[in-house]
């Protein structure tokens, strides 16, 4: 049969130079990068224009822009010593392991030098989201959605259809025990009496946590249906913090997968509106990561 064999550009580069200096491959903003910087992060003096090399520029300049959107919109730099205590733990680490920077990054041939970068966009992405979160835009938006903020005292039973649900509802309003019931019935094994404890809303799915939120306290509501299955539900207690509770201390307040998603739609943003350029051998810049350069297409023929 024939098939196509593609060939990924196969070019060598040499590092020459000190770090921003030699050969500017690509830009950010007025902000050039330069081989060299890519050089100081990898042992040897030679590589591959390959995968590793392209996803390893794109982070330069990910974190050259990251760099230039927290100075803009937040008139914020990083904090030398917060670096510096990356560094410190990651060495710690290393020779705890007994790794070396290749091992501890996970990168063939990297350098201490890669490991120090990786403190730098620790620290970075470390200032961003606690400017972020403290960001009048964020609070505003966290306010106006009761999901973001609240935290629910619940329990539940789950059960496969609509009609299960249906005959679960009919037994408690015929007086049944609700943690009997539960530990009799729902799926969800892993919550004895099918109590969820306090948590924060935003950390189930969505159609639950507005149910949770929106439900009269101590009534039994449902069924909701989500991606589970079908939920029966009664919320004891709701509480949610004020704006100056909140501003105190974000952390405390927002559960991880709320922290997360603000940072990486900020993060996103920021990478497609990026003003970067790649020199046009290197590759082509898109928000998520280095085009290749146009690969060399040839055709062979085998048996099969």
């Amino acid at each position: 049969m024939r098939r196509f064999v593609i060939f990924l550009l196969a070019l060598t580069v040499a590092f020459v130079g000190c770090s921003r200096g030699g050969e500017e491959i690509a830009s950010v903003g007025d902000t050039a990068i330069h081989l060299a910087d890519v050089g100081a992060l990898f042992e040897g003096d030679t590589m591959p224009i390959d995968d590793v090399f392209l996803d390893t520029l794109f982070r330069l300049m990910a974190v050259e822009a990251l760099d230039q959107a927290v100075a803009a919109e937040f008139g914020a730099e990083v904090d030398p010593a917060a670096v510096e205590s990356y560094v410190a733990e990651f060495e710690a680490t290393m020779a705890e392991q007994d790794l070396t920077p290749a091992q501890f990054i996970g990168v063939a041939n990297a350098s201490f030098g890669m490991v120090r970068f990786n403190a730098e966009l620790l620290a970075l992405r470390d200032l961003a989201i606690e400017r972020l979160l403290l960001a009048t835009e964020t609070v505003d938006a966290l306010f106006a959605d009761p999901v973001a903020l609240t935290t629910v005292c619940a329990k539940h039973i789950l059960v496969e259809t609509q009609e299960e649900a249906g005959e679960v509802l009919a037994r408690l309003q015929d007086g049944e025990d609700f943690a009997a019931l539960a530990d009799e019935v729902s799926l969800d094994t892993g919550t004895p009496g099918g109590d969820l404890g306090c948590s924060p809303a935003a950390g189930y799915v969505t159609e639950f946590a507005q149910a949770a939120v929106e439900a009269p306290l101590g009534e039994i509501v449902g069924p909701v249906e989500t991606s589970f299955g079908f939920h029966v539900l009664t919320v004891s207690e709701r509480t949610a913090p004020t704006r100056e509770q909140y501003l105190a201390d974000p952390r405390t307040v927002l559960p991880d997968s709320e922290i997360s998603r603000i940072w990486t739609e900020w993060l996103n943003v920021v990478l497609q509106t990026a003003d970067a350029r790649v020199a046009e051998r290197y590759g082509t810049w898109t928000p998520i990561g280095i085009r290749a350069p146009e690969a060399e297409t040839t055709t062979t023929s085998a048996a099969g």
